[in-house]
């Protein structure tokens, strides 16, 4: 009788694991599925430094290339940068300097354009103070 209740004990905890296991495994399969799909969304970040009257960007843009050259499916184009709603430079490459910022508070935009001028998208406006 000892034994059986014993192994009875051992049942139990054994039942209560698996039980306690399959939630956690079926979270796991839900948790991977949007990390897949991420890439497939993945949002364009800008860095931005300010220093004296220059402001230093870095773009990082998911699937699209500053080389016309490519033959790729990757978007392909360049980027329009306007300083308080005036165009101030175009950039074809994903890092570079916005200069000669007069001192005050600056509202700079980003467009990334398509070869034929079209618009592929308008980032988030940085907004950035000169001293």
């Amino acid at each position: 009788m000892k034994y059986v209740v014993h192994y009875g004990r051992h049942a139990l905890f054994i039942l209560f694991m698996v039980l306690c296991c399959i939630p956690v495994v079926g979270f796991g399969q839900s948790y991977q599925q949007p990390a897949q799909n991420h890439k497939d969304s993945e949002t364009v970040v800008v860095h931005h430094k300010v220093k004296g009257s220059s402001v230093f960007i870095e773009c990082l843009i998911p699937n699209f290339t500053f080389d016309d050259r490519k033959e790729t499916t990757e978007h392909k184009g360049y980027i329009d940068v306007y300083v308080d709603g005036k165009k101030h430079q175009t950039e074809h490459k994903a890092a570079f300097i916005v200069q000669d910022l007069s001192e005050g508070r600056h509202v700079i935009r980003f467009d990334i354009m398509r070869p034929d001028g079209g618009r592929y998208l308008t980032l988030e406006e940085l907004r950035v103070e000169i001293k």
